[in-house]
């Protein structure tokens, strides 16, 4: 039910003075001057300020993640030295880039003034194409690094060459994912204020991980952590583009220092389209060989992701990609290559999957491809090489990236296959024929494998307030998805108590000094676990409090009360015992905080159908009806975990159909409105179909296994799929979004 009660970051905006950042207008060009002298005159404007003048010149954004050892020498992983500028103050490496900040009284007053700072430039060749940045004859653009090249990894195993000269079938094709990302409802935004009395920044942001964020702040410049305190509001939504660090955090917390003031930026929607950090953006050129029934013999995917001018989360896209490429098959021999490539674009986070839907992409097309020259269907390859229960755990020959052997833990993939055909069997295209007679109908599958759960840790802090209730706070940061609501249950039935009685408090970096975050399908395998394994220390700690007050030597716990032969408190005695006048008012008060540490990832896997109609005369697709089986754990609260599959499909159906950031060749952004960045409708949206097959696991005390991303991760290849299948002659789409234009050819017997 909508209340109305949220306080996002611009409801905080009272009192607080406006900043607007100066961007640059350049891809790529050095800055030879900037003029301040007609925006400093102004009326309301309270100062204009670059890196030097906040002692940010030449400081760069510190890296986010660094994989295992174990995995970096498994995988010949190599990683450039990123210097992401804070506030650029030589060169500008894409258009959006921050040079400078405006100070006013008010939004409109700094807009005026920032239009009246005059940026000079001179250009610098532009790279717009990663495959181009990647050769040795292109521009560098970073003067410390060698080249473009921002990160590299190999592996392989059995003999991929040789299975592929002796299979009898080789499809080989070439794979695309366009430019795209979150588009959250709530754009960014940063609210700082620096107070007097206790020589400490606070800083409200708009953020999937505050922690990482405090983190920064300190390390660029030097304060202690209790320097900082960083709070979330209420978070519009974020799905990777809000779980990264940006300059402007850094800059707005630097700057009510610096000022004394508080301050505000509120990032309108064409900046965000132009200056978050945008996601995908992927090439694979990938071979496929299988013997004459269509069984997979080797698979060799060789792989670029463009990262613009730079990415904190580079390590975890390119990994995060070449270990969702082994997928839920059986692969004897693999041979993966993966590259990233630095080109002047706009910044590049995880989003959604964060390499997952990619790696599916260029696999799930490829067994298609196998499919048609074995003469098979889609389904049939996919049942004759799914991983079965016979097959579990199914053991991978590399490390995952927090150096652990890779071992599948599912329960039965092929059932999952057969559950979603069951639920939206192929037969079902002719009454959608029917009801939709100018398009031609399609039907596609696609299967995916997700690492859910990533450590190392997350926190918890559970405590009983004087009231008798009960306050619970994670480490993972809410986006939007329930956290108030889920993890009060996970307390509820760990301390057997009503869920009335317990409150979640968002975190923030006072209230739980340490924690990680909530991206990669995290929050309930670590944060949930934190909260639960909290609240039995509680138990354990109320339980010597209650012994003492009963005089006894201990006390059993069951649904609320402490019991010890025939007496007995609960926790609303203890409670009052411990507040002032209270018979143990000196006692440690009831207040835990917890680290859980889980030893790897869990495995969820799925498979997604789709029926979906292209319009006899435009090409246009439509998405008639859709079903999702998936492998999941247990599930705290089922309707919110039906809905994080169906947000998921939304957005997939979006980067499978109409979202794509392009840029001329110039590097200027052609998709700075949503005239020109094509969002899903909700007439876009057919009923998904969830169906969860439930599958224990005992990696963690809940049972749970991570969702927020399966929902996204088949979409393209299956809505791909259905394409070709309505088309029929052999049509095979090789990149997302779908192009019409090349559907109307093919309509029109022209060709692609």
């Amino acid at each position: 039910m909508l209340g109305g009660n949220g306080r996002f970051l611009a409801d905080h905006a009272a009192g607080a003075q406006h900043v607007v950042f100066i961007r640059s207008t350049q891809a790529h060009a050095r800055i030879t001057g900037v003029d301040t002298t007609a925006a400093d005159g102004m009326a309301g404007v309270y100062g204009i300020f670059g890196a030097a003048d906040l002692g940010l010149e030449g400081a760069p954004i510190p890296s986010l993640t660094t994989p295992d050892p174990g995995f970096t020498a498994a995988t010949a992983l190599v990683l450039a030295e990123q210097r992401l500028a804070i506030l650029a103050s030589d060169r500008v490496h894409y258009v959006g880039q921050p040079i400078a900040v405006v100070v006013a009284e008010n939004r409109y007053v700094a807009e005026d003034a920032a239009e009246n700072v005059v940026v000079s430039y001179e250009p610098l060749p532009p790279v717009t194409d990663a495959l181009a940045a990647l050769e040795p004859t292109s521009a560098r653009l970073f003067a410390h690094l060698p080249d473009n090249q921002a990160a590299y990894l190999e592996y392989d195993f059995g003999d991929p060459d040789h299975a592929s000269e002796t299979a009898d079938h080789v499809v080989e094709g070439t794979y695309r994912m366009e430019r795209h990302g979150a588009v959250p409802l709530e754009c960014r935004g940063v609210l700082a204020h620096f107070g007097d009395h206790e020589d400490r920044v606070e800083v409200y942001t708009s953020t999937q991980v505050p922690h990482m964020v405090r983190n920064a702040i300190c390390a660029v410049t030097g304060w202690d952590h209790e320097a900082v305190k960083v709070s979330v509001p209420d978070v519009g939504g974020g799905f990777g583009t809000k779980a990264n660090v940006y300059g402007e955090e850094i800059v707005l917390a630097v700057l009510a220092r610096h000022t004394g003031r508080r301050l505000i930026w509120v990032e309108d929607r064409q900046e965000h389209l132009v200056a978050s950090a945008q996601a995908r953006d992927q090439l694979h050129r990938a071979r496929l060989a299988v013997d004459a029934e269509g069984r997979i013999l080797a698979w060799d995917v060789d792989f670029v992701v463009d990262i613009g001018a730079g990415s904190l989360w580079v390590a975890g896209i390119i990994a995060n990609t070449a270990v969702h490429l082994m997928g839920p098959y059986r692969i004897p021999a693999v041979h993966v290559r993966g590259r990233a490539a630095l080109t002047n674009k706009t910044l590049v986070a995880q989003y959604r999957g964060a390499g997952r839907p990619e790696a599916t992409f260029s696999l799930e097309r490829s067994l298609d491809a196998a499919a048609a020259a074995v003469g098979i269907s889609c389904a049939e390859i996919r049942r004759r090489n799914l991983l079965t229960a016979a097959d579990m755990p199914y053991h991978r020959p590399i490390p995952y990236r927090d150096g652990m052997p890779i071992a599948y833990d599912g329960g039965d993939y092929l059932a999952c296959l057969e559950s979603v055909i069951g639920v939206l069997p192929r037969s079902e295209i002719a009454a959608c024929a029917v009801e939709n007679p100018d398009h031609h109908i399609g039907h596609g599958l696609s299967c995916y494998l997700e690492a859910t759960g990533r450590g190392p840790h997350e926190t918890a802090r559970v405590r009983l307030l004087p009231s008798g209730r009960f306050e619970v706070t994670a480490g993972a940061a809410s986006a939007g998805q329930g956290h108030e609501t889920v993890f009060a249950q996970v307390a509820a039935d760990a301390l057997g108590v009503p869920l009335p009685r317990v409150r979640y408090v968002a975190a923030d970096t006072e209230r739980l000094p340490d924690g990680v975050g909530t991206f990669a399908s995290r929050s309930a395998i670590l944060a949930g676990s934190a909260v639960h394994q909290a609240c039995g220390e509680l138990i354990d700690l109320a339980s010597r409090h209650a012994a003492d007050l009963m005089g006894v030597g201990d006390a059993v716990y069951c649904a609320g009360r402490f019991t010890a032969g025939d007496r007995a408190v609960g926790w609303d005695e203890l409670a009052a015992a411990t507040r002032v006048g209270g018979s143990r008012e000196r006692a440690a008060a009831l207040d835990v905080t917890t680290v859980y540490r889980v030893a790897t990832v869990t495995w969820t896997m799925g498979v997604h159908a789709v029926i979906l109609g292209v319009h006899r005369r435009t090409g246009i697709v439509k998405v008639l009806r859709y079903a999702v089986s998936h492998e999941g754990g247990r599930e705290i609260n089922p309707r919110i975990v039906e809905g994080q599959i169906v947000g998921g499909v939304a957005q997939g159906i979006g980067g499978a159909l109409f979202e794509a950031w392009r840029y001329s060749p110039a590097g200027e952004p052609m998709s700075t409105t949503f005239a020109a960045y094509h969002l899903p409708l909700t007439t876009d949206m057919p009923d998904v179909t969830v169906t969860h097959l439930h599958v224990d696991t005992p990696s963690n005390p809940l049972g749970v296994r991570g969702a927020g991303e399966s929902g996204t991760i088949a979409v393209y290849s299956a809505v791909a799929a259905a394409v070709d299948d309505a088309l029929g002659n052999g049509f095979h789409v090789t990149s997302t979004p779908v192009a019409t234009g090349e559907l109307c050819r093919a309509l029109a017997g022209v060709g692609s």
